[in-house]
């Protein structure tokens, strides 16, 4: 199954610890140069100093102002309500910007600047993993902790600061309208294709919303709870583990540690449907909800609505 945009969407990756909007707008007629583009706006946001760089200070100061803005109660903590607000509260200054006549559009662009942040380092998909008290909430410490270990991925050459020479160009061209986003289309449409007749039909989506149900429902009781959901990411994080440790060798194991985790990431795929297809968030996933769910995604990726999904829409996302 595809990935979903958790949290805020595409326009959001350039709004990871401030409010800024203008650059991810700028930056969409000039793809080829997102990622510089990107890295450049996050430095100039973050460079409270003006050194030309950005330390590790500078980077969790705004992660903390960040964790300030979600924190509404001011409790020292955020919930996933308080997230869901801060989600529901961009995508409706995203909308106005969008609705916006043009000679309003300049007005709505600063109202969506001055209402962020709206990114949370430990936020969406990284929720579960940020608290590590288990406690259901994200506190400042938790928060910053997340904020650290962004901070020496993106410092690249490890000299204690992010700047320009952290960019990584070599990066482009992955993701879904890349060489990499490409063959990965082309795996899941393969995948999907069980008639073998070069296009995904809704049936054979379905087909694979009930095998994937199958799958994570492992007590065979007609629903999947949490706790299965969260053996199934337990399983996956041991079978990584296993086959990093016999991947630089030969023979029998390193092959079975190989197929161990082809079919845990079968699961892993899996479960990014969950929360999308838990319709009443209840906390548990029926067949019912999971086959509506699979419906929308086709019927999302049927561009031209003649009922099936062919390889040029798979890398392809947004409403119709």
């Amino acid at each position: 199954m595809a990935k979903k945009e958790l949290l805020l969407g595409a326009v959001a990756a350039s709004l990871i610890f401030s409010g800024a909007a203008a650059p991810a707008f700028a930056a969409k007629d000039k793809h080829k140069h997102k990622h510089g583009h990107h890295h450049g706006a996050m430095i100039e946001r973050l460079d409270t100093d003006k050194d030309g760089k950005v330390s590790l200070a500078e980077f969790k100061a705004n992660a903390s102002a960040a964790f300030k803005a979600f924190d509404a109660d001011g409790n020292g903590q955020v919930t996933k309500d308080e997230i869901k607000a801060r989600r529901e509260a961009f995508k409706d200054a995203r909308k106005a910007v969008h609705d916006a006549a043009k000679a309003d559009r300049a007005k709505a662009r600063e109202a969506l600047r001055a209402g962020g942040p709206y990114m949370l380092p430990g936020a969406g998909r990284m929720f579960e993993k940020a608290d590590t008290d288990k406690n259901g909430t994200l506190s400042e410490a938790e928060v910053l902790a997340v904020a650290e270990k962004a901070f020496e991925r993106r410092d690249t050459n490890k000299d204690g600061a992010i700047d320009t020479a952290d960019a990584r160009p070599g990066k482009k061209g992955k993701g879904h309208h890349g060489k990499d986003g490409g063959k990965r289309a082309e795996r899941m449409l393969n995948r999907l294709d069980t008639d073998k007749d070069g296009k995904i039909s809704q049936a054979e989506m379905l087909a694979r919303a009930t095998q994937t149900f199958q799958r994570l429902d492992t007590d065979g009781n007609g629903e999947v709870t949490k706790a299965e959901i969260d053996a199934k990411r337990e399983a996956f994080r041991d079978a990584r583990k296993a086959f990093r440790a016999v991947k630089a060798t030969d023979g029998e194991a390193k092959d079975a540690a190989r197929k161990a985790l082809r079919e845990a990431r079968i699961d892993r795929r899996g479960m990014h449907m969950f929360e999308r297809a838990d319709a009443d968030k209840n906390g548990t996933l029926t067949k019912a909800e999971m086959e509506t769910a699979a419906i929308a995604m086709f019927k999302k990726r049927d561009r031209n609505g003649d009922g099936f999904i062919t390889l040029d829409e798979m890398g392809k996302r947004g409403d119709k």
